[in-house]
């Protein structure tokens, strides 16, 4: 058994073992059913569950209600703060009374609403915790399936426990589960309880499938169910309140008085936004109706009747406020203490009268000395790093005319400390009622741009009754940005070069012209070389103090044609210990010097395009031949263009006639590119008979060469 489940067995035994007689039996029941506890999830509810919409048009399966204990009082315990408005949450726990009208039923699925029901169709969609009795032990509770049921509608062999608990008539019939739930406060029926939606389902035997959690326990048919939307649970579930603020100001007068400002403002805690409430009078205890000026003190309101309140429907769970204020003329004497409470009364839209106060005190003073110090600083505004001020520091007895003069004990500034003796100040001196003394101190302000000091003197004495008495005031100096600058210088050596181009020395120097602020150099670019970090001997980040500078060069060749030139611009870029950005550019050109041509000629044969002429001869009397076959070792098949062979007019086969006829020899050219300054080549052909002898292969060479 686990925490939970033992948690609300000791739960369920505690509200059980005071019982006598059969409801002593029952809870005993209820307690050992508690071994094998409800099984219950937060899941959809019961169209989600099913998978297919349901007419929920039987009755056999109910819960009566939640059940009581022998003197009548519930059987339910609230295990948080219970419902503070409609629509907070409530946690509890509760035994239900279950009956049944029909002879027997299995697999019992209950299904409570948790989510206040904003479908409005009780427990059929939306969100459920859905649960299923226990089945064993028995007595109370019932297992009619068993091990041994084949489940019709799965492939589950017998033998597997359907852990879904079942009911019958009369043996066990009612039942009380015990469970524990936690549901929007809701009324909809305005009788100030909780409605807590209900379906309850079932299946009859013979559709008894396989049941092993509670999303299994939905109904067998579409009709085999049980809803109830109007079901209540007896826990309270109160109407929208009205919550009263009052406030005074001021809070404290110097007798005999004076005028004071009471704020009131009025919210509607209520959480429905259909729920508005009218508030009908605003009234208060001293100054009677606060709406209308003219009478008991009261000078002016802007306080008004009626006022509709309605909850925030632009975010639901907020709330509206309707808020107002009147001026009274108060006197009286010293020590006195005058508490008024204003309370407001209203009906909200369910018809419930609402009402909320808040009560708000004045006191009255004896008349005391008074000081006021006014402390200014000449200038206000420094340029970084700072300089002197001069600091006025006047202190004013505002003190009422009867009262006592006052005497300056100390004048201490929080920064510059006791200011006696130093520029004109001094303590000491007494200050008569409606009198002022003044003097002036200098002192040096220092700081970076955006730095501001705020001095404040104190100034601490007493009348000569004793009373203490002291006042304050400050002064800010700013220390102002001095805009930080730097400047860039490039230089190139050699400025001049001949063409076609040679190397140049680049050198960059950076200065902070400041005289305030550092700055960081973080980048170093230059708009044909790139970044410059890296490169010869520059590096970034740099750090240059006001008035310093950081120089680098690098080498690199440059180039180009007789009489232009190449400009080179380079940017640096940082910030200063401000942060404020500062750049720089320049350049360097160097100039590219036209070279005076010179040139020299030879002249050498290379290459020739040779006409080579080739003649087969037949010299046999006896018979015709065919050529077949015309290679050159040098430039290979002398009968197609291809290689070095320009052209040519040889085509095989060739038939040569006995050399006693007329064309016995054949008789060809090519032209062929000769690129060596001696050029042998040999040309052979093959020459076959019809009669299958071996062919022969006649050659012959020709030689070129090239004058130099």
């Amino acid at each position: 058994m686990n925490d939970v489940n033992a948690a609300r067995s000791e739960v369920s035994f505690k509200k059980y073992r005071s019982l006598t007689g059969t409801a002593a039996a029952i809870a005993s029941i209820v307690f050992a059913s508690q071994c094998l506890a409800m099984d219950s999830v937060d899941a959809g509810c019961m169209e989600e569950t099913a998978g297919f919409s349901v007419q929920c048009s039987a009755n056999d399966i109910q819960i009566a209600g939640v059940a009581t204990n022998p003197d009548g009082t519930p059987q339910l315990e609230i295990l948080d703060d219970g419902c503070a408005y409609q629509g907070d949450t409530v946690e509890f726990t509760a035994t239900f009374e279950l009956v049944s009208s029909a002879k027997e039923r299995h697999d019992i699925g209950i299904y409570f609403v948790t989510d206040g029901d904003p479908q409005n169709d009780g427990a059929i969609s939306g969100a459920c915790k859905i649960s299923t009795l226990p089945f064993a032990p028995n007595p109370p509770w019932l297992d009619l399936d068993g091990t041994n049921d084949p489940f019709p509608g799965t492939n589950t062999p017998s033998g597997v426990q359907d852990e879904c608990g079942d009911i019958d008539k009369p043996d066990h019939n009612p039942l009380y589960p015990t469970m524990t739930l936690t549901a929007v406060c809701i009324d909809p029926d305005a009788d100030g309880k909780l409605n807590l939606p209900y379906c309850t389902s079932w299946r009859q035997a013979g559709a008894n499938e396989l049941c092993t959690t509670p999303t299994d326990a939905f109904p067998g048919s579409p009709s085999k169910c049980k809803c109830d939307d109007g079901f209540n649970v007896p826990i309270d579930v109160p109407a929208a309140e009205l919550l009263v603020s009052k406030t005074a100001s001021p809070t404290q007068l110097t007798e005999p008085g004076g005028n004071v400002t009471f704020a009131v403002s009025v919210t509607n805690v209520g959480i429905d936004p259909n729920n508005s409430v009218t508030m009908n009078t605003l009234t208060d205890d001293i100054y009677g109706d606060i709406t209308t000026a003219g009478h008991d003190g009261i000078i002016s309101t802007t306080c008004g009747i009626p006022q509709i309140i309605p909850a925030d429907d632009r975010n639901p769970g907020g709330v509206d406020t309707y808020s107002c204020q009147f001026t009274v003329a108060l006197s009286g004497n010293a020590n006195d203490v005058e508490t008024d409470t204003v309370t407001a009364t209203g009906t909200d839209t369910n018809g419930y009268s609402l009402s909320g106060s808040d009560s708000a005190t004045v006191t009255l003073l004896d008349s005391l000395p008074n000081l006021e110090v006014i402390k200014t600083a000449t200038p206000t505004q420094l340029l970084e790093p700072g300089g002197l001020v001069t600091f006025s520091v006047t202190v004013n007895n505002t003190s009422p005319a009867s009262s006592d003069p006052v005497t300056l004990n100390s004048l201490v500034d929080n920064i510059h400390g006791d200011l006696n003796g130093q520029g004109t100040c001094l303590s000491g001196v007494t200050i008569n009622p409606g009198q002022s003394y003044s003097c002036t101190f200098t002192a040096n302000v220092l700081g970076n741009s955006g730095d501001s000091e705020t001095d404040t003197v104190t100034a601490s004495g007493a009348d000569d009754d004793g009373n203490p008495v002291s006042a304050s005031d400050s002064a800010t100096v700013s220390i102002l940005n001095v805009p930080s600058n730097i400047s860039l210088a490039k230089s190139a050596s050699p400025a001049q070069i001949y063409e076609p181009g040679g190397n140049v020395t680049y050198t960059y120097t950076v200065t902070n012209t400041s005289s305030v602020d550092s700055v960081t150099i973080n980048v170093l670019v230059d708009d044909i070389l790139g970044d410059l970090n890296g490169q010869g001997s520059c590096s970034v980040p740099q750090f240059i103090a006001p008035s310093g500078s950081y120089s680098c060069s690098l080498t690199t060749y440059v180039s180009g044609n007789g009489n232009t030139s190449v400009t080179n611009v380079v940017t640096a870029t940082g910030v200063d210990d401000d942060s404020d950005p500062v750049s720089a550019t320049s350049d360097a050109t160097v100039n590219i010097e036209n070279q005076p041509p010179a040139a020299s000629i030879t002249k050498s044969a290379v290459m020739a395009l040779v006409t080579y002429q080739i003649t087969v001869t037949n010299d046999s009397d006896a018979e015709a031949l065919t050529v077949t076959n015309l290679v050159d070792d040098m430039f290979g098949d002398i009968t197609a263009v291809q290689g070095n062979i320009y052209a040519t007019t040889c085509v095989i086969p060739q038939v040569l006639q006995p050399a006693t006829q007329a064309g016995d020899s054949y008789t060809c050219t090519f032209d062929a590119f000769v690129d060596t300054p001696t050029h042998t080549n040999t040309v052979t052909a093959t020459v076959g008979d019809d009669d299958g002898s071996a062919p022969v292969t006649p050659q012959a060479s020709a030689t070129v060469t090239l004058q130099q």
